[in-house]
Order: structure tokens, then C-alpha cells, then sequence
């Protein structure tokens, strides 16, 4: 009997383990068999995969602890499975339970005189009988654990059918379960990105780096994704964090295009990397526009000059095409002196003006519109030569430099002239200064000016100032002496006007009877009779001793004669005496 009962409890056991464990089965992988159906059909996302997926962990842990492991822990007792298979059976009024009892009472040797041993041992022999009879196990019910252990089976059944027909499927399950957790986690503890280096700009072909520091990260690796700004092609690189920290190189940049960097649901703020040429001239010219006197009409040169020559007061335009477009702030002209010019920048055109008046040298430095670091590789350089203006030349008509004149020859003399410029005389102007020979005359220097203006300027211009000094009060007198000069003025308003001057001219004013004499270097020579005499200042102290002169010529053979005789005989020639005695007034000072 003890053996029979021991055998229905293990039969009870086995039972209880294996219904234990198909509700393992259908808490745990069941509902972890619908929750990857739920996913794969994409209906979760990430907070309800993770949740399904917890709720299915927890009710495997409790059918683990609920069923399963009391079933396996559960002793079994002979004395519990009698009454089991009494209470299971209902007619059998404690018959196995209380053969059971007394039987080990016997085999124990207690109570022996309070039962008769036989009548223990045919109750224990009359239980036995009718336990083989009833056959306990028929009396257990089967059917839950039946179907509780139907159920597991489909259920491990249906996790080797997908491991074996869809083992990718399997692993994007665990992919989007850890993906699910750690936008849970992304969710609770945000991360933040640095990217680098944002937007920029770069010379095209030139490499660059683009990076991106993902603070706080829990994934592996980060999506760099790059779209193209005239194609609109996106592209995408999968890059690994490296502490939190992934970049990607690009050896040459060809075209303009944005970025932003991507980690589970959350994204960076875009960048943009801008892609140009550093400027180059492709076309320029120079409009030079010659001062309004000169007459001659704009001259436009185009193409590069390496040199430019104008006249000074020219202002020169400079208009230039580049080959993209230009800093309107950094592009400036810096000349060889050192001073910075701007440039008026319209795109890719621009243009400058400046005025010629002096030698200098111009470098054009372009700047392309993204700034620093398009600067233009070559500058354009061109020197700028500037031709002055020459002031006209003035010629007198006469020939000689010095003129002796009678009063009346000098007033109504004329002194001609020829002008030229290569633009334009616009006025001739004669000066004249009246001073005499000698300070002992003690007359007061006379200056005057007669000015005659040329409309329509000439290039060249012929004339003559006629009977200049005939209106002088006082008039000429014998021992004056005039200088004249003429001048020109030419037409330039931009850097002059330019003005020539003509040689001077000197006219010595003598009296008719003295017309035999000629200025030297104090007074009057005489031709033969005063040639030895030389003035002498008289001094004003007279305790000074005067200067003495020696004679230093030669002594000349006299023949000798009766110059009583001759004087006798010669008479003196008319009107020679007053021309002599007013000659030596004249040295003397006396008036």
C-alpha cells in the first residue's frame, strides 16, 4: 500500500512539475510570441515594445515562482496522497487513510494493545486490494495540465519554427527590443550634440572633417547624413561612437551640401558646408577720361595692362568681370604707397575710379563672397605713369637780346610774340620793369603789366603788344632802361595752369647826340676818346682815403707835335661842346 501511494504522489508530481512548467511556458514565451508578432508588424513603438516585453518577463519570473518551482519542491507523502485519492474517489470513508496509518503504527510496534495485528493486518491487506481496484490515477483530472502543456508546446514549437524560417526576423526583434530600451532611456536622460564644424564655407576640392560629439550617448553609433543643395540627393554614412565622439572625412568637396548627424530618434541641428572658387579676373577694362581742357573724347582699353600712361588730372574707371562672386567688404585696391581704395562690387562685377596724379601702382585683391580664405590667388597689379602737362612756350619776335633806342623809337616800339601749348594757350602777358642805368640818375623803378586773353583757347597764337610805352607818364627818357618779359598761360584747369616764360629783353634808352655811345658795365664808352675810364664810388666818410687806380696799360708812342699849332688851326666841332659837358654832368651826379 505505502508503494502505491508513493507512486500516485510521484505520478501527482510529475504532473504539477510539467504543468508548472507549460505555464513557464505560455506566461514567458508566450507572451513574448506575441509581442514579437506585435513588432514584426510594426504596431509597437518603443515605449509599448519595451513595456510588452517587461510585462512578459515578469509573468514568466511569476509562473517560475508561482507554479513551477512549488511543483518541483513539493515532497511527497503517503499519508497526504490517501486522502488525495479519498477525496478523489468519495466512497472509500477514510479506508486508506486509516489502514495507512495503522499499518505504520504496527511496523513501528506502537498501539498494539489497543489493535488486534490481525485485524490491522487484514485492513491494510483490504486497502491494498481496493487501492489496486480503483486505480488512483484515473481518479486524477488530467485535462488542464493537458492543455496547459498542449499550449506550451505550440508555443516552443512556434520559436524553432521562426528561429529556423526567419532567424533575421529573430534578430531584428532583439535589435529594435535593445533599440526600444534605449530610446526609454534617451527619453528619461536626453543627449546633446556638438557638431563640428557647423557651417562653413571651403574652396572646392579642398578636404574637410565633419565630426560630431554625442554627450551621454548609450548606442554605438551615430547616422552622418548629407544631402546635396542642388540635387537633393541625401546620403547616409553609419559612423561608430568612439567616447561618445565620430567623424567622417571627406577628401575633396565638390559641391555645396547640408548635414546633420542622427541617434535613435533624435537628430543635430543641421550644417551646411558651402563650396566656391577662389575670384579670378575674366575680363577688365579702363575708361580713361581726359581733363575737360584737353578736348579729346573718353578712351576706353580693355584687357590686362600691365602699365598705364596718362596725362596728369585723368580719372580712370576700372571695371572688372570675375569668375564667381566677390566680398563686397573684403575685395579692396592697395596702392604701392600704402593706402587702401574699396571696390563697388555688384556679384561677380566691380569697378573703382581714381585720378591720375602721380606715378603709382595698383594691386587689385579680390576676396570671393564666402570671405577669408577665398582670397584671390593671383592679384592683378598695374602701374599707373602719369605725363605732366607742359607749360607753353613763349618766343619774342626779336632777335637780339639787348636794343638801344632813341624815346620816341621805344614808344612806339612793338614787341612780337608766338605762343604754343599742346592743349591751348589761353592768355599772353607782357611784364615790363623801367629802371636806369645808373642809381645817380635817381629815378624810381616803374613795373607794369598788359595781359591779353586768347577765347577760344589757340595750341599756337601770334601777336604783338604795340605802342606799349607811349601813354608812360613820365615818359622815356634818355638813361632808362626797360625789361621785358613775356609769359603765356595755358588752358589747364585740372593741374595747373601751366605758365611759360620768354628770354628777357632789354632796351637802353639814349639821347640822338649821344646815340655814338653804348652801355658797358658802369656808364657810357666812348669809342676811343673815354675808352680807360672806370666809375668810382664816391665815399660817404670823408676821412677815408679815396681808392686809387694805377694805370696798368701800355704806354703809347706820342709823336710829338705843335699842338698849339693844331688847335689853332682846327676848329671844334659843332655842338660837341654841350654833348660833352652834359656827358660829364652826368658822372658827376648833377643836375
Amino acid at each position: 500500500m505505502l508503494d502505491g501511494l508513493r507512486s500516485f504522489g510521484l505520478f501527482r508530481k510529475r504532473w504539477a512539475v510539467l504543468e508548472g512548467m507549460a505555464w513557464f511556458v505560455i506566461a514567458g514565451p508566450g507572451m513574448l510570441l506575441v509581442w514579437f508578432v506585435l513588432d514584426w508588424l510594426k504596431l509597437l513603438s518603443a515605449w509599448p515594445r519595451v513595456a510588452i516585453f517587461g510585462l512578459a518577463c515578469v509573468a514568466c519570473a511569476a509562473a517560475f515562482a508561482a507554479r513551477l518551482v512549488p511543483a518541483m519542491a513539493r515532497r511527497v507523502r503517503p499519508e497526504r496522497e490517501a486522502l488525495v485519492v479519498e477525496a478523489l474517489h468519495g466512497n472509500l470513508d477514510n479506508l486508506l487513510i486509516g489502514a495507512f496509518q495503522l499499518g505504520m503504527e504496527k511496523a513501528l510496534g506502537r498501539g498494539l494493545e489497543r489493535h488486534s495485528p490481525l485485524l490491522v493486518e487484514a485492513l491494510v491487506r483490504s486497502a491494498q486490494e481496493k487501492l489496486l481496484e480503483i486505480q488512483p490515477r484515473h481518479l486524477v483530472d488530467l485535462k488542464r495540465a493537458r492543455r496547459a502543456a498542449t499550449g506550451a508546446c505550440v508555443i516552443v514549437a512556434a520559436w524553432l519554427a521562426l528561429a529556423l524560417a526567419a532567424p533575421g526576423a529573430v534578430l531584428e526583434r532583439k535589435a529594435r527590443l535593445r533599440d526600444g530600451w534605449l530610446a526609454v532611456l534617451d527619453a528619461l536622460f536626453p543627449v546633446t550634440f556638438v557638431i563640428e564644424p557647423g557651417d562653413t564655407a571651403v574652396v572646392k576640392g579642398a578636404p574637410i572633417t565633419l565630426s560630431v560629439t554625442v554627450k551621454g550617448a548609450r548606442r554605438p553609433g551615430v547616422v552622418l547624413v548629407m544631402t546635396d543643395s542642388e540635387s537633393g540627393v541625401r546620403t547616409n554614412v553609419v559612423l561608430s561612437l568612439q567616447s561618445g565622439r565620430a567623424s567622417h572625412a571627406i577628401d575633396a568637396v565638390e559641391r555645396t551640401f547640408s548635414y546633420f548627424f542622427a541617434y535613435a530618434s533624435r537628430t543635430s541641428r543641421a550644417g551646411t558646408i558651402s563650396v566656391g572658387e577662389r575670384p579670378e579676373i575674366s575680363a577688365i577694362s579702363y575708361e580713361l577720361v581726359y581733363p575737360a581742357y584737353v578736348g579729346q573724347p573718353p578712351r576706353t582699353l580693355t584687357g590686362r595692362m600691365s602699365r598705364l600712361q596718362a596725362l596728369a588730372g585723368t580719372s580712370i574707371l576700372v571695371s572688372f568681370a570675375a569668375t564667381t562672386e566677390l566680398h563686397p567688404d573684403l575685395s579692396r585696391v592697395e596702392w604701392l604707397e600704402g593706402d587702401r581704395q574699396s571696390i563697388t562690387i555688384n556679384g561677380r562685377f566691380g569697378h573703382f575710379a581714381f585720378v591720375a596724379d602721380r606715378p603709382n601702382r595698383a594691386t587689385i585683391m579680390l576676396t570671393g563672397r564666402y570671405g577669408p580664405g577665398f582670397e584671390m590667388s593671383r592679384p592683378l597689379s598695374f602701374e599707373v605713369a602719369v605725363e605732366k602737362d607742359q607749360p607753353p612756350t613763349v618766343a619774342l619776335g626779336v632777335r637780339k637780346d639787348k636794343l638801344v633806342m632813341f624815346a620816341d623809337e621805344a614808344a612806339a616800339f612793338a614787341v612780337p610774340y608766338t605762343a604754343e601749348d599742346d592743349f591751348g594757350v589761353a592768355e599772353v602777358t607782357m611784364s615790363y620793369r623801367i629802371d636806369t642805368i645808373d642809381a645817380l640818375l635817381g629815378r624810381e623803378p616803374r613795373e607794369g603789366v598788359m595781359t591779353r586773353a586768347v577765347e577760344p583757347a589757340s595750341e599756337r597764337v601770334n601777336g604783338k603788344f604795340a605802342e606799349v610805352f607811349k601813354a608812360l607818364d613820365p615818359a622815356l627818357q634818355p638813361g632808362d632802361r626797360v625789361r621785358i618779359e613775356l609769359s603765356a598761360r595755358d588752358n589747364n584747369t585740372e593741374t595747373g595752369p601751366g605758365v611759360g616764360r620768354s628770354r628777357v629783353l632789354e632796351i637802353v634808352i639814349v639821347r640822338p647826340d649821344l646815340a655814338q655811345f653804348v652801355e658797358k658795365a658802369f656808364g657810357f664808352q666812348q669809342t676811343a676818346l673815354l675808352a680807360g675810364l672806370k666809375k668810382v664810388d664816391r665815399a660817404t666818410n670823408l676821412l677815408i682815403e679815396p681808392e686809387r687806380t694805377t694805370r696798368t696799360e701800355k704806354d703809347l708812342p706820342v709823336e710829338k707835335r705843335a699842338l698849339d699849332a693844331r688847335l689853332n688851326t682846327e676848329p671844334w666841332p659843332s655842338g660837341a661842346e654841350d654833348a660833352v659837358a652834359d656827358y660829364f654832368r652826368l658822372l658827376s651826379g648833377a643836375r
